[in-house]
């Protein structure tokens, strides 16, 4: 606990200056604003000499939080639809494959990135994963060649998408979505529990030598149970707020020094990368509607590896089924997330 408290005492204003700009992102519409606010004025700060400070060692219950929100996507109607989609949990496997072949290949010949680099900054989705094995690597030069242009993709994407959908099906009020929570004496035991058995299992799955375990771990138990109803009990906004502060100033932080000039590179070859991706994703989809009888634009939400939580807004926006949405985009981050051990031991050389 000491060594918490001492952690935070180094951190404080980095993440005050972090909280700052996930306001700032909450009043401007950011994507993922708590996010990409503290990661966005944390960049901002990198251009000046004032050289900010963040103590990785307070990771590890951001991780255990995030992991929990995303499992917490998934709910009991998946047990009753999943398989019917088999055969697009099958195409959102060769999707990522591809779509990180054809991008790592464009990192690696246009921008002459190292070869786990572009590996990590062509990755379709999954931010915060991607995130955390970041974090672990040595060479905190190469951090920014993956944060900016993964950064880019997420506001390129989810800005993007919902001018595609008014385009084609007219203009509706986006809305965010919130359960509902009872805050008697059952939401704290599971809450609690929920918090414990991850903990356990992320002690686990560290034997292993998997990248992140505590995310790793928090997301593959909070998906079990909260799809099987084991557990009903969500964490509050407020926690989710605080833990993505937390994790955009973390790498907010290791951009100091970053030039302009840089910034400019990172996140044109970003959004060049997330042109890729859309194109990719609508082939996908489009070859599973003439195939298998898809419907397009549902599938096509599926397969754009913007933000989760966005995506899941825009379905219910558009009458969509969220689970439908919320499903492969977690079976996206699975993906990615369980093929990072063996990226990492094939192509970092250190």
């Amino acid at each position: 606990m000491q060594n918490f408290i001492d952690n935070i005492k180094k951190s404080y204003v980095t993440i005050l200056i972090g909280f700052i700009g996930g306001y700032i992102g909450v009043i401007i519409n950011l994507p993922l604003p708590w996010l990409l606010g503290s990661l966005g004025i944390n960049l901002l700060f990198s251009f000046t000499k004032f050289n900010l400070s963040f103590s990785s060692k307070l990771l590890n219950p951001v991780f255990l939080f995030i992991g929990i929100i995303l499992g917490g996507t998934l709910n009991v109607t998946l047990l009753y639809k999943i398989h019917l989609w088999l055969l697009s949990s099958i195409a959102m496997l060769i999707y990522v494959i591809i779509s990180t072949i054809i991008v790592s290949y464009y990192f690696i010949k246009i921008c002459k990135f190292e070869k786990i680099i572009s590996i990590l900054a062509s990755l379709p989705g999954a931010f915060v994963p991607i995130s955390a094995v970041l974090l672990e690597l040595e060479n905190k030069h190469n951090h920014k060649k993956v944060i900016i242009p993964q950064a880019t993709r997420v506001i390129f994407l989810v800005s993007m998408l919902p001018i595609i959908f008014a385009y084609q099906k007219g203009f509706v009020q986006m809305k965010g979505f919130n359960y509902e929570n009872i805050y008697n004496f059952k939401y704290y035991v599971e809450i609690i529990l929920l918090c414990i058995m991850c903990i356990f299992g992320s002690r686990l799955v560290k034997r292993l030598n998997i990248p992140s375990p505590t995310l790793i771990a928090a997301m593959m138990i909070s998906g079990f149970l909260y799809t099987f109803e084991i557990v009903n009990s969500r964490f509050p906004d407020i926690f989710i707020n605080i833990a993505f502060v937390f994790l955009g100033t973390a790498l907010g932080s290791r951009l100091n020094g970053l030039k302009i000039k840089e910034l400019l590179f990172f996140s044109f070859h970003g959004i060049v990368m997330s042109m890729i991706l859309i194109i990719i994703a609508a082939i996908t989809a489009y070859a599973l509607q003439i195939l298998l009888g898809f419907d397009f634009l549902p599938t096509f939400l599926s397969f754009t590896p913007g933000g989760i939580h966005e995506m899941v807004i825009i379905s219910v926006a558009y009458n969509i089924d969220p689970i439908f949405v919320s499903y492969h985009h977690f079976l996206r981050i699975i993906i990615i997330v369980l093929l990072l051990p063996f990226l990492l031991k094939r192509f970092n050389t250190k």
